[in-house]
């Protein structure tokens, strides 16, 4: 009897570990693990509060099904370091000259992409709204299915020898007939920042094997360590507009998941007097985003990654959000700046050359957290006033709190 009792408990044991492990256990960056479990908590009771962002995931994780898998060897072309493993993009404002035979060098249009510039970009994206979707998607359903397929898409891109990407991006935003890469195209991977978090998420599903979660931790140890000791890496780090930002933000994502808490802390400890200061004025501008042909989007999108380090930071308890510089800028202040132009379009006195609408709306989900960051109800306010009906359904709801 005691050796059948024996048998059953190493069973249960066995299964259990079959089933995943909680991702409580584990280092989120950006995404809120205990509000996640609430909005859950709401959809089982049948509360309608997150139900369009539901419905919206699961329409697109059924699409999700149906496509992949991902992988830079897709590409018909060789990176110049000899292999399709390699990532490879062009930046996406140079153009042929068209004043040369071959073309070449390209010449710059900043604000118009060029669109034989992704290469391996779409693979890319491919990859990260697909897994992020799939992860989210099982977790909130329970359909194990999604788990799988996100499984199949991790190992595609990390790990199958046949179709891994390399850990490093050398190659990133080329300029043919002038350089093989550059340190600003470390930004085609910033959603890396979403994909590390996913992958946590999807490990307490059980659909990948423990030593494949090992496999995948260690090639972004792998790009951590490039990301840190590269030369490309320490440009993008001193870039003195978004990039460097974003930078941050991928950086420190990695880091908490490869479970580097002190490099954590030094980064965000560092961004008041790093960023914040140096980018962001007393009336909430930001100069180095003005500049740009898409100036109200780029000062936007910059705002969001510094949104995001305030997440990682509030997770090792650390707040930004409270800073303001000598000047009196401060993240709120940069907030209230871009929001102040909300349906404002004709009054923008730097230019914007598309996307305003989409840049509104981003502008909308950032109210929606600042709410919280800034214990304002006024944001809250005009979220659910302005935006709520149609952002609703935004995948970052499910994910980050508001207020």
């Amino acid at each position: 009897m005691k050796f059948r009792n024996h048998i059953l408990i190493v069973s249960l044991m066995l299964i259990l570990a079959s089933c995943g492990h909680s991702p409580e256990s584990k280092r989120f960056a950006v995404w809120d693990f205990s509000y996640m479990q609430q909005v859950k908590k709401s959809l089982k009771r049948g509360g309608v509060a997150y139900r369009p962002a539901y419905q919206s995931l699961i329409q697109r994780a059924a699409e999700a099904m149906e496509r992949g898998p991902y992988s830079v060897t897709f590409k018909n072309i060789i990176s110049p370091g000899g292999t399709k493993h390699d990532y490879m993009s062009m930046g996406p404002y140079w153009w042929p000259d068209p004043s040369k035979p071959d073309g070449l060098p390209y010449i710059r249009r900043d604000g118009e992409v060029n669109p034989e510039s992704g290469i391996d970009k779409e693979q890319l994206s491919g990859l990260i709204d697909d897994v992020r979707t799939l992860s989210l998607a099982w977790y909130f359903s329970g359909d194990k299915d999604y788990a799988r397929k996100a499984a199949e898409l991790l190992r595609v891109w990390f790990l199958d020898e046949e179709t891994l990407m390399n850990p490093h991006l050398e190659f990133g935003q080329t300029i043919p007939g002038r350089i093989t890469g550059r340190g600003i195209g470390i930004i085609d991977t910033k959603s890396f920042s979403t994909l590390v978090d996913a992958i946590v998420l999807l490990e307490s599903s059980g659909a990948l094997r423990k030593h494949e979660e090992e496999e995948i931790r260690a090639w972004f140890g792998e790009y951590f360590n490039w990301l840190t000791t590269s030369q490309h890496g320490k440009d993008e780090d001193v870039y003195p507009n978004n990039h460097s930002v974003a930078f941050d933000v991928q950086v420190t994502s990695v880091a908490r998941y490869i479970v580097k808490d002190e490099y954590v802390k030094a980064k965000i400890l560092a961004v008041p007097a790093v960023r914040i200061d140096k980018m962001i004025r007393a009336d909430g501008r930001q100069p180095e985003e003005l500049i740009r042909t898409k100036a109200y989007g780029y000062s936007v999108d910059n705002l969001g990654n510094f949104f995001d380090l305030g997440e990682i930071g509030l997770k090792m308890d650390i707040d930004i959000f409270g800073y303001s510089n000598h000047e009196g800028g401060s993240l709120q202040k940069a907030l209230e700046f871009v929001a102040g132009y909300l349906g404002r379009q004709d009054e923008w006195p730097w230019k914007q050359t598309a996307d305003w609408e989409q840049t509104e709306n981003n502008i909308g989900l950032l109210l929606r957290r600042a709410a919280r960051y800034f214990n304002n109800p006024e944001y809250k306010i005009m979220w659910e006033q302005a935006f709520a009906q149609k952002m609703g359904n935004h995948w970052s709801v499910l994910v980050i709190p508001g207020l």
